[in-house]
């Protein structure tokens, strides 16, 4: 088994990185350390979090879980209510048990030491873990001895580990502002150095995405890792992001997905000499958190049942995890080996600033590493060099290449098609006709029966009522889809569009294929002469539902009674011809092979060439939740960003590329800015059919015009035809 030794940047380095270095690259970078010294391994802990007061003396500017004296929701817990917690928890199998909070006079040196004597009894080989450096220190000074003689008599009562809270940025120009009554930067280092001389490992957070800049966060890892060489007691860097949604500081948002990508990964790059870097999952999207895993971190915390402190920072409590078993599932997904443990990695023996490779981790760390050329590669050279790659080259790589180097190279094309640095999305509406459709597709939440108590038909009048709200709030496109409903025929439609267009002034881009074939079979009329009336009445381009995946034996699987593959290119083809521009979808994650995903493109591509007549592609992953479709495998975030960046590559010939929030996320959509995409779609003001499925993501214009900033474009509106309506330069920020 070979040695690995990770090459050393400096702080000046480590800061050209985080600034410059394209997001997609930084990623590579950083999973090709975590997957030398880790292989496939992926680490996380069962645990059950004990915060004994939501009192604190410190009354920190950046925390919102602290409560005044007199708060109806203050608590301090007693040694009988832990009791109680701690009963409650016997039978959970736990690895770790988290115990931090507020400090107030009452909670003592004698108060922990009981609580740790008691949860040692009660939880017998379970790690107790906790006490940040900021709560050791105080304790210790309200006791009147040394922190060195607290921490041996906290370890004497079983405690185990210091959790690495409390450090937020070091540098005093940040700390001074959100912090001005916590120990000195110089103090938390202390008590962690005391601990490792006395053989208590502990961990080391950095709270970023409030008032510090770049140089602030390399200056904070810098300290970190300058302590590691003395005393090696570190067990993992643990990058937080800052909760906005809480009543602390008066920050708007939450770091994006991009900025915690970066951070996490820089991290991993810089921190040579820390074993492990952890991302805490009760803190994010678990798209996200799948992708933070393939960029650099190999742990992603815990269960973390019971935790209060992100909970009260705004912190999705959606996304947490309740058990071992959902952890493990998760990261099986992901293609990671699940490894259960606890908080000092009890199993893994580490030597400092040199790990031997896991087994499994050899030809992943050669692939990506040594430099040998592999088939991928020299496929994506050709890409990169402007040349048109075929079906059988375009499965090899999808199949093959890493996604970050996918995304690399995806980007390059993406400024090839796309010139400048905008990134633009459009301001729209979407408006379901009915949720009454007689094709009963089988991934669809959506539908319902014509009988059925929550059926609706919306009249052409209802219709243009609501397209002009939607106008006067600022809605440059409205979208106007809905279920095949028997008894509406065409001219219900027409009226619908000639409604609008004679008394909004919106762009109409409205009607999937599916709806106009449905129209013109009830009509007894060809696809154009039904297209051609559409127009007439006001229609101005196609969305590109209804494609799914073009490949029949799929169609038939999934929605028996919709129309094939041709049928749906043929209409597009129709369109095209009487000057309607359209665009096209992909929704993916039916259990279709690499194969028919990449037929699904060539089909788009083909018709592109003879017709120039698609403005954009679309990619969706299947949302199964609440419909009558198996799903063989959720399809995560990393799954997106491969096929997106997939999408820019092959379909060379459609300039535009949305990213997909709706089933994404606001976060892992801005990623595939950087992976090929660049559009972030439409900010919609309603949408029913995948919210349908249990997916709710929400995003307003500020929202966008801040997610695509952040990941390093210039904002701008455009129209569905992609003019630009206002670009928003650095003045405006």
């Amino acid at each position: 088994m070979s040695e690995y030794k990770q090459p050393r940047i400096s702080d000046a380095e480590a800061l050209d990185m985080l600034q410059n270095m394209p997001t997609a690259e930084l990623m590579a970078r950083a999973d090709e350390i975590r997957r030398a010294r880790h292989g496939s391994k992926t680490y996380y802990v069962h645990s059950h979090n004990l915060n004994p007061t939501n009192l604190c003396v410190v009354k920190c500017k950046l925390c919102s879980f602290w409560r005044p004296d007199n708060a109806a929701d203050a608590y301090v817990t007693t040694i009988d209510d832990a009791r109680k917690s701690l009963e409650k928890a016997q039978n959970w199998n736990l690895t770790d048990l988290h115990i931090v909070g507020g400090m107030i006079p009452e909670l003592d040196l004698d108060y922990y030491e009981k609580l740790f004597a008691l949860s040692r009894e009660m939880l017998p080989g379970v790690l107790l873990q906790g006490m940040t450096a900021v709560e050791i220190h105080w304790i210790a000074g309200n006791a009147g001895i040394s922190v060195r003689e607290t921490l041996i008599r906290l370890k004497a009562a079983g405690f185990g580990s210091i959790s690495g809270g409390g450090a937020e940025i070091f540098h005093p120009d940040v700390r001074k502002k959100i912090a001005t009554t916590k120990i000195l930067a110089q103090q938390w280092l202390d008590v962690h150095q005391v601990a490792h001389e006395l053989g208590i490992p502990t961990n080391a957070t950095m709270l970023f995405g409030h008032i510090e800049k770049d140089e602030h966060l390399i200056d904070h890892l810098s300290r970190l890792r300058a302590l590691q060489d003395v005393t090696g007691g570190f067990q993992a860097v643990i990058p937080l992001p800052f909760q906005a949604n809480g009543k602390a500081l008066g920050v708007k948002y939450t770091p994006s997905g991009d900025r915690q990508v970066r951070v996490a990964a820089l991290s991993r790059i810089y921190c040579d000499n820390f074993p492990h870097v952890r991302m805490l999952v009760n803190y994010m999207d678990r798209k996200l958190l799948g992708v933070l895993t393939h960029s650099g971190v190999d742990d992603i915390g815990g269960t973390s049942l019971d935790e209060r402190i992100a909970k009260e920072g705004g912190a999705p409590t959606s996304q947490k995890f309740f058990t071992a078993q959902e952890m493990e599932d998760f990261l099986a997904n992901l293609g990671h080996t699940p490894i259960l443990t606890n908080s000092v990695y009890e199993d893994l023996k580490p030597e400092t600033g040199n790990w031997k490779l896991e087994e499994g981790g050899v030809d992943n760390f050669k692939s990506q590493v040594s430099g040998l050329k592999f088939r991928w590669q020299a496929i994506l050279d050709r890409v990169e060099a402007g040349e048109r790659i075929n079906a059988e080259d375009a499965a090899i790589i999808y199949d093959e290449a890493p996604f970050q180097e996918l995304g690399r190279v995806a980007d390059v094309c993406r400024r090839r098609a796309v010139p400048g640095d905008r990134a633009t999305y459009v301001f729209d509406k979407n408006l379901n006709t009915t949720n009454v459709c007689v094709v009963d597709c089988k991934f669809c939440a959506f539908y319902t029966k014509q009988e059925k108590d929550n059926a609706y038909v919306k009249s052409p009048e209802e219709i243009v009522e609501q397209v002009k709200a939607a106008a006067e709030a600022g809605a440059t496109q409205i979208l106007i889809q809905g279920g095949l409903h028997p008894d509406l025929k065409l001219d219900y439609y027409e009226a619908c569009l000639s409604g609008i267009r004679d008394n909004v002034d919106i762009w109409i881009h409205s009607l999937s294929p599916t709806e106009i074939e449905f129209m013109a079979k009830m009509e007894h009329i060809s696809i154009k002469e039904c297209l051609q009336r559409l127009k007439d009445a006001g229609l101005q381009s196609l969305p590109g539902g209804g494609a799914e995946i073009l490949n029949d034996d799929i169609r038939k699987r999934i929605s028996p009674k919709k129309t094939r593959s041709k049928a749906w290119l043929d209409l597009m083809e129709d369109a095209h011809s009487i000057g309607l521009k359209t665009t096209a979808t992909m929704v993916y994650g039916f259990g279709e092979t690499t194969e028919q995903r990449i037929e699904h493109f060539m089909k788009v591509r083909d018709l592109q060439d003879r017709t120039g007549g698609f403005t954009a592609f679309i990619p969706w992953s299947f949302s199964p939740d609440m419909t009558d479709l198996e799903c063989p495998r959720l399809q995560n975030g990393v799954d997106y960003l491969r096929l997106v960046a997939m999408a820019r590559i092959v379909l060379d010939n459609v300039p535009h590329l949305q990213a997909g929030w709706v089933t994404e996320g606001p976060d892992v959509s801005q990623l595939a800015l950087q992976f090929g995409a660049d559009d972030y779609g439409g900010v919609l003001m309603t949408e029913e059919v995948v919210s349908a499925t249990g997916v709710d993501y929400k995003v307003d214009e500020d929202l966008v015009i801040h997610l695509i900033r952040e990941a390093g474009w210039v904002p701008a509106q455009r129209t569905t035809q992609y003019d630009l309506i206002k670009v928003y330069d650095e003045v405006e920020a």
